[in-house]
């Protein structure tokens, strides 16, 4: 017997590129508090000294990231810089939590890469800013999703130790099978 759907399935994507077309801009960000989050906030000025990846922007980013995840009550199950962009896969404690945190983290990156404060301002256009778009959002909800997020991720984090994407894949699926030939059969 057929089952009839009858509630529309939402959408599990908002933010980034998306929000170029009609139908990304139709709906409003999905938050969910049960499953975690694929976070991913991009910015195409951090290169040389604005790098993501240099040791002071990296130290830095890492511990803005932990104030304020503990300040809002997010919980980051990983995290992976890649020099321009940065992967997070999250979770929320309050679906109103959100809001505060990312403003709260994207603008204290900002401020830290660039060096700019309140009384120092970042020379810019009035049209220019520091991270291209809105961050990307995107709801895990299945079991197999949230394990592709998490080597997804991790491939990311080898790439921004300078792994080009097929060498990345190769390492870690070759780092996966050792772990798998470590451990004793049932």
């Amino acid at each position: 017997m057929k089952q009839y759907k009858f509630l529309k399935d939402s959408p599990k994507a908002y933010g980034g590129d998306l929000l170029k077309t009609r139908k990304g801009r139709s709906e409003g960000r999905p938050l969910d508090t049960k499953n975690t989050i694929h976070l991913i906030l991009r910015s195409t000025k951090a290169v040389r000294d604005w790098s993501f990846w240099k040791p002071v922007n990296k130290n830095k980013i890492k511990q803005i990231v932990s104030k304020f995840s503990k300040k809002y009550g997010v919980r980051i199950y990983s995290m992976a810089n890649v020099g321009n962009h940065l992967h997070f896969q999250i979770k929320l404690s309050n679906r109103f939590t959100y809001d505060p945190f990312i403003r709260a983290v994207t603008s204290a990156i900002a401020m830290a890469v660039t060096g700019a404060s309140k009384i120092k301002k970042f020379k810019h256009e009035p049209k220019d800013r520091f991270w291209d778009r809105r961050p990307f959002t995107r709801v895990v909800k299945s079991y197999k999703a949230y394990l592709n997020l998490r080597d997804y991720i991790e491939i990311n984090r080898l790439e921004g130790f300078g792994f080009q994407r097929p060498q990345a894949r190769f390492f870690y699926a070759w780092n996966q099978l050792k772990e798998y030939e470590g451990t004793s059969p049932p």
